[in-house]
């Protein structure tokens, strides 16, 4: 087609596009405008069906999927805290605190039911002290449920958190001796009179497993210390200047007749005795009481009965009197005589009241605090440990300086100058000696 100026317009693109432009033309050799505008219609109509067969034989795209909501991460689960274990430690342990002798079966169903969560205190618990108290729960359900192995194994766990506590040590050598491994219970013991050396009854254990595990010499030297303690003990709690004053403090005395409580030979018994006639301080009056109460000998009665009936302070009189009750609820019986007069030698008692106080049988079988073999001791033990009654209550066993006239012997080996026997007083070892 040729492109012609029109008057009045500008030159644009004279193409089939400018169709506005064209329409406005002249007719010329009959063409009509409506013409070009067909054509490019069919074209256009053209491309579109060449596009559309461009797609045969594909399938249609998916249509878009829906964002998925994000999913909100599940709550963890809060796991237990110090505060719900140490609740859940406090109800196993008032369990077996409840539990009526007759229940043979009580720790082990304890166990059953509550030892899975005192487990993962031992194992999990962040607080050290807490760990350590339910291995000793768990160690002391199993021995009592009769599985003795594990009992072991929660003991030495107990000591492994706590090394520098002497009950889980004490504990450990009871259940190890009742188990028989008498070689891996005498260290153990070791350690703990050496923490106490006034604990007589451990002093009675170590000779005990060394007997049992062969060791002559260990056994000798650990009778002739509890020897020594013992008579230590006595002095502690009967030692007087020449104005009549005690040597030893009240509180001292008091702590002396507590620790005097596993020795039941004659000799102590006399020297308790002796001093419950006369001790001027009702605490000590107490003190004797107890320990008399606590070995329940037989022999005690009739002067404990006559004390009380004098006593004039509450709480000596009410120790005096539950010491009868013990005593007529379980008597032992023993050979004490009277109690010495003033200035009587002690080997003029009866027999064992002599410079050795005890022979061996007065302290073969029943010598704990309790008069317990060494099973019934380790069977014993609590979960809050294995503690003996009196010892350890920083007396110190006084000394051991010869007086001549305390009851229950005078003196130990090599102490004849009046001398404490080998150790400080502060450290519960000795007693200040006073020239008489």
């Amino acid at each position: 087609m040729r492109g012609r100026v029109f008057k009045g317009r500008d030159l644009w693109h004279l193409s089939g596009v400018q169709q506005r432009t064209r329409a406005r033309e002249p007719s010329r050799r009959g063409r009509c405008p409506v013409a070009m505008r067909t054509v490019s219609a069919w074209w256009c109509a053209a491309v579109l069906l060449g596009l559309t067969a461009c797609g045969e034989g594909q399938p249609p795209a998916p249509p878009p999927k829906p964002r998925a909501e994000a999913k909100a991460a599940p709550e963890a689960k809060a796991g237990p805290t110090d505060e719900s274990r140490a609740e859940l430690y406090l109800q196993a342990k008032e369990r077996l605190a409840a539990l009526l002798p007759e229940d043979k079966d009580g720790p082990r169903r304890i166990v059953g039911e509550l030892g899975p969560g005192l487990r993962e205190i031992a194992d999990n618990a962040g607080d050290a002290p807490l760990r350590a108290n339910a291995s000793l729960l768990l160690g002391t359900l199993h021995e009592r449920a009769g599985d003795r192995r594990t009992a072991i194994s929660f003991y030495r766990q107990t000591l492994a958190l706590l090394p520098n506590e002497i009950e889980p040590r004490r504990v450990l050598a009871l259940a190890l001796a009742a188990d028989g491994q008498f070689e891996a219970a005498i260290p153990e013991q070791e350690a703990v009179v050496k923490d106490d050396p006034d604990d007589l009854e451990a002093w009675l254990l170590l000779g005990e497993v060394n007997v049992k595990a062969g060791r002559a010499e260990g056994a000798t030297e650990a009778y002739a210390a509890y020897e020594m303690r013992r008579r230590g003990l006595i002095d502690g709690l009967t030692l007087q200047n020449k104005d009549g004053t005690y040597v030893m403090p009240v509180d001292q005395r008091a702590a002396c007749a507590r620790a005097l409580i596993p020795a039941r030979d004659n000799g102590t018994a006399l020297a308790l005795l002796y001093a419950l006639q006369r001790e001027p301080d009702p605490v000590v009056r107490q003190a004797l009481a107890e320990a008399m109460g606590s070995q329940r000998l037989a022999g005690y009665k009739a002067a404990l009965t006559d004390a009380a009936a004098k006593e004039a302070h509450p709480e000596a009189k009410a120790a005096m009197l539950w010491a009868v009750q013990e005593i007529e609820r379980d008597p032992l019986e023993s050979r004490p005589g009277p109690a010495p007069v003033e200035g009587a030698p002690a080997g003029d008692g009866a027999p064992g009241a002599g410079a050795k106080g005890q022979d061996a049988k007065d302290i073969a079988q029943g010598a704990g605090a309790k008069g317990q073999d060494l099973k019934d001791r380790a069977e014993e033990t609590g979960a809050a440990g294995a503690g003996t009654p009196g010892a350890g209550a920083g007396a110190g066993s006084a000394g051991a300086g010869a007086s001549q006239g305390t009851p229950g012997g005078a003196g130990a080996p090599g102490a004849s100058d009046g001398k404490p026997a080998g150790a400080k007083a502060e450290q519960g070892a000795g007693a200040p000696a006073t020239k008489r």
